[in-house]
Formats: structure tokens, sequence, C-alpha cells
């Protein structure tokens, strides 16, 4: 009993090893193309084979003719193969033709259905385009991005107006062949893994300026450890939340940005002038658009966003009742005017609480025009509601306080601060936080749907209410504005502009993207020879609004003003525009 216990054990496991042995053979088949179309050849060269030698066997028994073997294969290739024969014909037995049948009837199944079903998909694979892995020629000063999303396509387009190299790197192969697609021209694009040395190499990022990586946290410090010690150049690293600053620092990162907390006081700096606003020092060009009524005096040429408040002199005047280039000498080459962005606004357009202007002029009198014409001193008893306590909004909540302005947050979450709890979509919320009584609202919210119906709720419930409102895609602007926003800040442009001031360091400084597709850019004079504001505007269509030195600060210089050796040019234009115009200086 126990022998033959025994043997069915013995029986059994062997059995066990050969379902196995038949389990792998059957995925490696079934997992591997390559190995189903070889079996297809062969078992094709098979039925041939045992065709040719029944209708050699048969063929003189049943039509009394002698067939060679060379003529028995040409006519199973032929019939097979559909193409047709003669030399055969005619047939005088049934059988003969029956099995002409089965061997058309084959070559047919094999040929115009296995082959669309087994060899087709594979061919199409084999085939198909693949984003390339690494870039066609070596690269030095460049750019490497890690992650492609709407604030990686920012940065490109505002990097356009250099000549500057940029390789993005793309984990996702469809993306990756999709942007290589879409930046043809404009950029590289390398398919590989964020974290596989072999992608960074592929990339030259030890050549490489800057080193921007746009992913998560967690994945942003393992890139940053494991690039830190082959980069020569600076990495940028862009994160959801500041308070991973000083992690992802000691990581290896030089820069550590974070778009929606800047997104939250731009948002803020829309709604009022916080008149003792500061800005990072490590970011080029911020200082020319911030200002501090506390502190700046001087010859310093600024752009300076003026939300027109309730209160303050210049409200419900008109720009030529203003005066300001006669009275400050400075200038208004743009403005937002209850959601449209209008350049080069003429005389008559009425300024009041919906409008924010862009004021150009040394910051001396600036300083001025603010204290005497845009006094914030009507903002100490306004009401802000702020619609979701997110970095967003914290953003915007720290800089309302430093205005003066009172706020009132709306979040579904407890924060710690003056808050009503509560769905910002919900009205009787809304009413709850005073909406109806305020004079500012933010809204910060991660879900542009969401952004857009609260817009549209507190619009109807405060017509007269300053709407400022956050988009996270290019698509949201429009209808955030339809549904009654005063000013959008779009997220990923906010993001994509900053990241461009670092990298365009020392070669141009960029101030501003305009919604017109227009950039505010300042650059140095380097050429010895250099031509008049006029000549430059024919030649390349650009429009000089300020110029300065050490010795002098021009506003609105006319055409033949001459532009000198180390003079800084602050200008408008569009990227082929700045292009040209850069070039010549």
């Amino acid at each position: 009993m126990k022998l033959a216990d025994a043997d069915h054990a013995g029986w059994s496991g062997g059995s066990t090893v050969m379902v196995h042995k038949r389990g792998r053979v059957w995925r490696a088949v079934r997992n591997s193309p390559g190995i189903q179309i070889s079996l297809y050849f062969v078992a094709f060269a098979l039925l041939i084979g045992l065709y040719t030698y029944i209708f050699h066997l048969f063929y003189p028994v049943l039509e009394g003719k002698q067939l060679s073997w060379v003529n028995a294969l040409m006519f199973v290739v032929e019939s097979m193969t559909t193409v047709g024969y003669g030399e055969l014909l005619p047939f005088h037995n049934d059988l003969t033709m029956l099995l002409t049948i089965q061997i058309m009837i084959s070559g047919v199944i094999m040929i115009f259905i296995v082959v669309p079903l087994l060899l087709a998909p594979f061919l199409t694979t084999l085939l198909a385009p693949t984003p390339p892995k690494k870039t066609p020629h070596v690269l030095t000063g460049h750019t490497v991005v890690f992650g492609y999303d709407e604030l990686t396509r920012s940065v490109v387009d505002s990097l356009m107006i250099a000549d500057h190299d940029i390789v993005i790197i793309e984990q996702d192969k469809t993306t990756a062949l999709e942007i290589a697609t879409l930046y043809r021209k404009r950029a590289y694009v390398i398919w590989g893994d964020y974290t596989d040395p072999n992608t960074w190499s592929a990339a030259h990022s030890a050549n490489a300026h800057f080193i921007v990586i746009c992913k998560d946290e967690r994945q942003t410090a393992s890139i940053v450890l494991g690039i830190r010690g082959m980069a020569k150049g600076k990495i940028i690293s862009v994160v959801d939340k500041l308070i991973f600053d000083r992690y992802l620092r000691y990581a290896g990162a030089d820069y550590v940005l974070s778009p929606k907390h800047t997104t939250g006081r731009i948002l803020a700096r829309n709604a009022v002038l916080n008149p003792s606003g500061d800005e990072r020092q490590d970011i080029p060009g911020l200082d020319r658009i911030r200002i501090n009524v506390n502190h700046t005096a001087g010859q310093e040429l600024r752009l300076i966003n003026i939300p027109v408040v309730f209160g303050c002199k210049a409200a419900f005047r008109s720009l030529g009742e203003l005066g300001l280039f006669q009275r400050f000498g400075i200038i208004v080459p743009f403005l937002w005017k209850a959601g449209i962005f209008i350049p080069d606004p003429a005389a008559d357009i009425i300024v009041d609480n919906t409008t924010s202007l862009f004021i150009f002029g040394t910051a001396e009198s600036i300083v001025t025009a603010i204290q005497e014409v845009f006094n914030t001193d009507g903002c100490s008893d306004a009401l802000a509601v702020i619609a979701g306590f997110g970095d967003v909004g914290a953003g915007a909540y720290q800089e309302l306080l430093a205005s003066g302005v009172t706020c009132m947050v709306v979040d579904s979450k407890p924060q710690g601060v003056n808050q009503v709890l509560g769905n910002a979509e919900d009205e009787q919320v809304l009413r709850k936080a005073l909406i109806e009584e305020a004079r500012f609202c933010i809204v910060a919210l991660n879900d542009d749907d969401v952004n857009i119906f609260t817009t549209l709720m507190a619009r109807n419930l405060n017509p007269v209410i300053r709407i400022l409102s956050r988009a996270n895609d290019p698509a949201s602007v429009e209808k955030l504005y339809r549904a009654g926003a005063d000013y959008v800040a779009l997220l990923p442009m906010i993001g994509g502009q900053t990241i461009a001031r670092i990298v365009l360091e020392g070669y141009v400084t960029i101030l501003l993207d305009l919604p017109n597709g227009d950039i505010v850019v300042m650059k140095r004079v380097e050429k010895s020879r250099a031509g008049t504001v006029g000549s430059y505007f024919r030649r390349t269509g650009v429009r000089i609004i300020g110029i300065e030195n050490s010795n002098r600060s021009v506003v609105a210089p006319g055409p033949d003003e001459v532009l000198l050796t180390g003079d800084d040019v602050i200008a408008i234009g569009d990227t082929e525009q700045l292009k040209k115009f850069i070039h010549q200086l």
C-alpha cells in the first residue's frame, strides 16, 4: 500500500511538473508575437508540404497522368495563394476537384484570416512611431525639464524669445510621442524613466545650465538626490506646498517654487495694493513689478499693478482726467477692466472698482501717485471672502491681511482662521460668510468647475463685488470671465513665467506675460552702435516704453531717443518681435 502510494505520489509529482512546463511554454508562446509568427510560418510550410505529398500521390491515380514533385508543389502554391493556374486543367475526376477546393480553402484561411488576426497587429506595433530616447547630438548650456503639463508648456513658450535649447523628459510613451510632434522645432523630447540615470545621460543633464523638475514632492526628491551628483547646473523644483522647501533644498535643489503660493499672492494684489509688499529677492525681475510705498524711492523703473478701490481719488475718472503722465511722469501701457485686457488704453476710459491699472514709471513717481491718487486707506474696513484655503487661498489670505483687509474664509475643513465651515458652492454658506457685504472675493479652489460655479453665485449675490479667481486649465479662463470674474490667474502660466525668469537671467529679464501674447521684457544694450527708438520699432515692431541707466530714466521715450551701450531697455512685443529685437541689441 505504501509502495502504491509512493508510486502514485511520484506519478502525481511528475504530472504536476509536466503541467507547469506546459504552462510556461504556453505563456511564452502567448506573450511573444515573434514566436507566434514563427509557428505560423512553420505550420504554413508543413501544410504546403502535406498537400504537395497528397497531390503528387493521388493525381496520377485520379487523372492518369504523371506529375513531378516540382509541378505538384507549384500547383499547391498556386492554389493556396489563389493566383490561378492552367497547366493541369481540365480535371476529369471529381476527387481531384474536391482536393483542389480543399487546398484553396486552406490557403484562403491561412492568408486572409490568420494573417490579419496574427501578423497585422504585430507589424502595426513593429512599425508604429516611437518617441526618441536621446537627443540627435550633444547639448550644452540647455535646460532639462522633467514631466510635461500646462506648466511645462508655459515654460517652453516663455523661453521661445531666446535661442535656448530645451529637453523635455516624459515617462509616458503616448504623451512623449504627442509632445515630440508638437515641439518638433522648439524642443527636444526624450522618452524615458524619470529616475533612470541612463535617461539623465541621454538628456546630457551634466551639461545643462538648469534642470526643472515638475513632479510630486516624493518623486522630485528622488530625482534631485540622484541627479545632483552629475549636474553642474542649477536645479529648480516645482512643488505644490512650500512646507517641503527645506527638505528639497537639503536634497540638493537650488530653487523650490510653489506656483500655488505665488498665484494666491497675485490674486490678492489684483484686489488691493499691499503698501508694504515684499517678494523673494532670488527671482530675477520680480523687484521690477513690486513696490513698497513705505521704503521705495529712486529713479529705478517699475511696472506696478494698481487695483482701483472704492474711496481712492482715481475712482470713476477717466485716464485723461487723471493726467498721470503730466502730473507724475508715469504711463498706463495696459489695464484690466471688468475682466477685459486692454493694451494701450485710450484717454477716455473710465477707471472704476473693476479696473486694475499697470503703471509704469520711476519708483519715486509711482509711490507719489499711489499716495496722492491710489491711496489704500479706504480698504481698512473692507471685507474679502476667500473660497478655499489651500496653498492659493492661504497665500491670498496673508497678502490681504498685510493690506489691512478683513478676511472671511470658506472651507470644508477647519483652518484655524476667521472662517465659515462649509462648501463654497452653497448659497447659504456664502451668505453666512457675508458675501453680500464683501468688497472682494478670492475664488481659490483646486477644481475649475467649482470655481466657475462659485464665481457665478458670488456675482449673483453681490453684483458690485470684485471677484478674482484661479484657473488650472487655459480652457477655463474664458469661462470664468463669462461667469463674472474681474481677474483670472492661470496657475501654470504664473509658474512658467517664474521659471523662465530664473533660466533667462543674464540674457533677458521677463517682467510680464500678457494675455494677448505679448511679453514685457528688460534687456541691456550691448552693441556699441545702437539705433533710435523709432528705428527699432520699424525693424522689429517692438514698442519701447522705458530706458534706464545710472545717469537717466526715460519713460515713454520719443522715436528719436537714442539707445546707448549699457542702457536697460523695457520693451513690449510678441515672441518673434522680441527675438529680432534682442538679437539687434
